[in-house]
């Protein structure tokens, strides 16, 4: 008996067969690799195509099968099996390169990606699954692009498979307290907190988009509370300068997660508050003083328009959800629907959400949330990059009792 690996081309031709180490007869190898050489298949389907396979089998020898007259189609009684199958991988662990906007905020960051690598080890396509804060998601991309990968593999034919992994981000990460003062995080009288677990998810206010196009700035801060579990709940507005800070803010914290708090090497509730600041645009501000000053004159001047014309369909590489509105849970937690509109800029991120039209401001400002953190493929128009402004609607389901 010789244990054989093949394999077989889109055509069902054998073209490479070697002998399995494992329970092979030395003896038979050379005739057992010069019979399955000569033998036909038909070809392996995947998606309605003729593609390559590589197949296990064992070649069995006796007085009675070398009688037999030689024949190219295998024996009815062979049985066959698919070589084993291993995924591909990156050759290097994928770092990708601290944010420039989060270095002063010390968050340890992550994305998690599913992406298609081809028989020669090219990245074929990506989609983040999830990130611990949007900024991360486009230096992760532009990591895996950089990164190598060892194809998978079935048996000893290359092949085309999905590979999920992480992107980390801690190469500036600071202690906890460090983190809570660079974020704004303090215990509910303003105190440094006693107990800091780490955030895990982060996002950020909106910027409401009325006052930020007039020049106003303000603040606004919000009691929460931090679960055993590590989620947040009880999240309340403790003062703001404008309702809308106050109602942004809110929004953002009902979206974060923390690491389970603990105290005496025990989990705990802990009850926190974040503060912050809407620093305004000027309106005489330097178009290049930055992506969101730069926004923000062209919307004044009416400079952004549609996706009309755009050279290709505008791709999604990472959408998250909105949250239901934990306020609305005391009302019957009822349906409701948001309509938001908001700029993709020329980098593909998804910038100044702004409410269209909600049946409650909770879901208005929850539908901003999420679009904020949005990352689209950068727009084009006649081979250039764009901001495009799109609009979209939002439905809320009642969520499960």
């Amino acid at each position: 008996m010789v244990n054989v690996r093949l394999i077989v081309d889109a055509n069902g031709g054998v073209t490479a067969a070697r002998a399995l180490e494992d329970e092979s007869d030395a003896d038979f190898v050379a005739p057992a690799l010069a019979a399955v050489k000569t033998w036909r298949f038909a070809p392996a389907i995947e998606n309605g195509k003729s593609v390559a396979c590589c197949l296990d089998t064992a070649v069995l020898f006796s007085p009675a099968v070398g009688q037999e007259k030689k024949s190219s189609i295998p024996p009815e009684s062979q049985i066959f099996r698919p070589a084993p199958r291993t995924p591909a991988k990156p050759k290097s662990a994928p770092a990708g390169d601290y944010p420039s906007v989060l270095l002063d905020r010390k968050l340890a960051g992550a994305v998690r990606f599913h992406c298609v690598v081809n028989a020669e080890g090219k990245l074929l396509a990506t989609r983040i699954i999830a990130a611990s804060h949007s900024d991360f998601v486009l230096t992760a991309l532009d990591a895996l692009q950089r990164l190598e990968f060892i194809p998978g593999m079935l048996g000893d034919l290359p092949v085309t498979s999905e590979v999920d992994g992480v992107v980390s981000f801690d190469s500036i990460v600071g202690k906890p307290e460090e983190v809570f003062e660079a974020n704004s995080i303090t215990a509910p009288d303003g105190t440094p907190a006693t107990v800091t677990p780490e955030p895990r998810v982060v996002s950020d206010p909106v910027w409401p988009l009325d006052l930020l196009l007039k020049g106003e700035g303000g603040s606004a801060s919000v009691e929460f509370t931090v679960s055993e579990n590590g989620l947040v709940h009880n999240v309340h507005v403790h003062e703001a300068t404008q309702p809308e800070f106050g109602r942004a803010l809110v929004a953002a914290l009902e979206s974060w997660a923390f690491s389970r708090p603990m105290e005496s090497g025990r989990g705990v509730s802990v009850p926190l508050m974040k503060r912050a600041e809407f620093t305004a645009i000027p309106l005489d501000a330097a178009a290049d003083s930055d992506p969101l000053a730069r926004l923000v004159l062209a919307l004044r001047h009416g400079e952004i328009g549609g996706a009309k014309g755009l050279d290709e369909k505008l791709t999604s590489l990472y959408r998250v959800s909105p949250n239901y509105p934990a306020a609305l849970m005391a009302d019957g937690a009822p349906a409701g629907r948001a309509e938001i509109e908001f700029i993709i800029d020329r980098t593909g991120r998804a910038r100044l959400p702004r409410i269209v039209s909600a049946s409650r401001d909770e879901f208005g400002w929850s539908a901003a949330t999420a679009v904020a953190q949005w990352v689209f493929k950068p727009p084009h128009r006649g081979g250039a990059p764009v901001d495009v402004r799109v609009k979209i609607p939002f439905e809320f389901a009642a969520p499960p009792s």
